[in-house]
């Protein structure tokens, strides 16, 4: 196997689901029996940085993931914003040589699938990605990373528990830093702030950094 792979997550490590997401939550509308638009919910304080939804929002965990379900599969799935100067590094990580298989837990919905490839390939360009893995709305990875056993790939991730699974693997994982894992560190775990940290990795410029490093 070409070891010039790169095993990444895309939402919340490619591309903006979290600030989408939101945005389409807070557009949500119904209309009374008088005939008056309200809004269905609303952003809690204090809570916007909080990893599960349901706390987010002040719903139910059955209602959210209701929610997110029906997003993953809508039309904002070819519209979502790309992460921060992630293209500038992925297109030249890309140049380099490497080359990215995306594993994402989107949804089994074949259209709204179509509609993450394509948002990725405008983004990023048409041969970056290869070998997708889109598997249903909140699975564990643990199959699809199961493929790359000790192949020692790296794996980008930013949800703890899919970086561990990456780690039971003999993946190399590096945990992008989002508001919601700061309690998580791993002395095996490489946390990055960005994908320009993550070249700095793979061109061998920057030292592994531990969750220690960043607190």
């Amino acid at each position: 196997m070409n070891n010039r792979i790169i095993l990444t997550d895309v939402d919340g490590v490619l591309l903006e689901w979290e600030h989408h997401f939101t945005k389409w939550m807070l557009q949500r509308t119904l209309f009374d029996e008088k005939g008056s638009r309200y809004h269905l919910y609303r952003l809690l304080k204090d809570k916007e940085n909080t990893y599960e939804m349901a706390e987010r929002f002040g719903v139910t965990i059955p209602e959210i993931r209701k929610e997110i379900r029906e997003f993953n599969r809508s039309a904002w799935m070819g519209t979502q914003r790309p992460m921060p100067d992630s293209q500038t590094w992925v297109k030249l990580l890309h140049a380099e040589g490497w080359t990215f298989i995306p594993i994402t837990s989107q949804t089994s919905d074949k259209p709204a699938q179509e509609l993450r490839k394509k948002r990725l390939e405008e983004l990023f360009g048409k041969q970056v990605f290869s070998n997708y893995h889109i598997l249903g709305t909140g699975a564990d990875k643990d199959s699809a990373l199961a493929e790359f056993h000790n192949t020692g790939l790296y794996w980008v991730e930013d949800k703890p528990k899919n970086a561990l699974a990456g780690l039971n693997y003999g993946l190399k994982v590096i945990l992008y830093n989002r508001p919601y894992n700061q309690n998580f560190g791993h002395p095996e775990i490489t946390r990055v702030n960005n994908w320009e940290d993550i070249h700095q990795i793979l061109s061998g410029r920057k030292w592994q950094q531990t969750y220690q490093q960043y607190t």
